[in-house]
């Protein structure tokens, strides 16, 4: 077995590092345990459900982090904006 150290800045980093040492040992029993002929579908399904939350996760994180820092050196409360859609068009060869 290997190990590795990571110092982390905080907890979130530190329950992040723990969240995706998980996903990678899920995903390597599934893919141990599954069938020869389901190995990536195994693997691909945790990939996509464990995967989507771990990101989701993650960002939700490092943007709380961040909305904190900002209110504690007393920035005012203002509502998150999303970017502007970009063209779904863009970037693409035109016909």
């Amino acid at each position: 077995m290997f190990t590795f150290t990571f110092e982390c800045d905080n907890q979130a980093q530190l329950a992040a590092l723990h969240q995706a040492a998980h996903f990678l040992a899920e995903m390597h029993r599934l893919a141990q345990a599954a069938p020869a002929s389901q190995v990536l579908q195994a693997v691909e399904g945790h990939a996509l459900d464990a995967g989507r939350h771990f990101l989701r996760d993650s960002l939700q994180s490092a943007a709380q982090q961040r909305i904190d820092r900002e209110e504690k050196k007393g920035a005012p409360r203002d509502a998150a904006r999303a970017p502007a859609p970009a063209d779904a068009r863009a970037g693409t060869a035109a016909n």
